[in-house]
Order: structure tokens, then sequence, then C-alpha cells
């Protein structure tokens, strides 16, 4: 199918784009796919998405770039109906996938600044179905944190530790949160964990 089909299909939530040879994106071939979050194989996905307003979000899609995690581009309707792709930068509300990522890469895709909590759902509904739940577990736990939500942001973080975090950063990252609500024996265990692990990477 095209693009340009897109709103015929509203079951799937993920399409890998198999041509991109047209200059019109909007004719570019895409293919429908049973996979429920982002893979980390290599390819241009067209991904269901959320234009985010403060009460309530409108369905769009974006194209993300895998495994750089990359997303410039939205297919969306525009106000008179017609089908229109834009630039990601240039919209006047937040603009997030409605389905979590198999691939690290930027949290921030996940942040509505309107409604912080529309990207905090689609990554806690991913958490649900993940294997590699360190991955969303990150996305997460940065997630709660900016939201100053601690607790939270400690649980999705020890997600991650469970399951192999990114980087040593996660200790430091828990060290942080343990710190600011007054756990000072966890902060040092993970302050220590931190160099510990900076030192193997």
């Amino acid at each position: 199918m095209k693009i340009k089909d897109i709103y015929s299909d509203i079951k799937t939530e993920i399409f890998v784009v198999l041509n991109q040879d047209d200059n019109n994106i909007l004719d570019w071939t895409i293919e429908p796919t049973s996979l429920e979050l982002l893979p980390e194989d290599e390819n241009i996905y067209l991904v269901k998405a959320f234009q985010v307003s403060a009460d309530e979000t409108v369905d769009c899609y974006l194209l993300i770039l895998i495994p750089e995690r990359i997303a410039e581009t939205v297919v969306k309707m525009n106000s008179g109906g017609h089908l229109v792709v834009e630039n990601l930068y240039e919209q006047d509300r937040s603009i997030v996938p409605a389905v979590a990522s198999d691939c690290f890469g930027n949290y921030e895709l996940y942040f509505a600044k309107e409604n912080p909590q529309v990207g905090i759902k689609v990554l806690r509904a991913g958490l649900t179905k993940a294997k590699n739940k360190n991955v969303v577990a990150e996305d997460l736990g940065y997630l709660l944190r900016d939201e100053n939500m601690i607790l939270e942001a400690v649980e999705a973080f020890k997600i991650s530790e469970s399951n192999g975090p990114s980087s040593a950063y996660i200790y430091l990252e828990l060290s942080n949160l343990y710190k600011q609500i007054g756990h000072a024996d966890l902060e040092l265990t993970y302050l220590q964990k931190f160099k510990e692990g900076i030192g193997t990477e």
C-alpha cells in the first residue's frame, strides 16, 4: 500500500517502508506489520502517533529511522481533511509515537509538554509487551524523573538494572534519585556501582 492510503488501515500501528524512490512521500510503498514495539532492525518505519493537546490527542503518523530512532516527518490530516506531510519540528503541538521502542534513542521522543502523561502511558503499556524491558524502562524512567515522579522513576530504572542497563549512567540516575528521597545508603551504593561501571565501559 501507499502512505497516502494510511488511514484505510486503522488497526496496524507499525508499517515498514518498502520503497522510498518517489519524491512524494505520500507515494512511498509501505507494508503493515504485526509489531507492537519499534524493533531494533535497521529500516524506516511509519508509526502511529498522537498529536497532543492538554485535554485530547489526535491520531497521526511519524516516519522513524531505526536504529538511530530519528523522527522528523509527520503524516496527518489537516483541518480541511486532506493528508499532508509536515516537518515534526514545525508543529504547534507535540507529537509522540503511540508505541514504545525496543531500540535505544532519545527519550524526549516520548515527551509531550502539553500533557506528559500521554508519553508515560505509551511507555507503561510498552513495558508490558517489551522483550528488552531495559530500553522501554529507561525511556520511562527519564520521563518520570523529569516530571518529578521520583518513586516511579526509581521503579523504572530498577527494571532497567535487572534487565541489563544501557550504561553505568543508569546507576548514577538511581543514586541521584535515592538522594532526593533521603536514602543515603542506597545513594552511596549506586554511586559506587556507577564508578565501577564507568571503569569497564
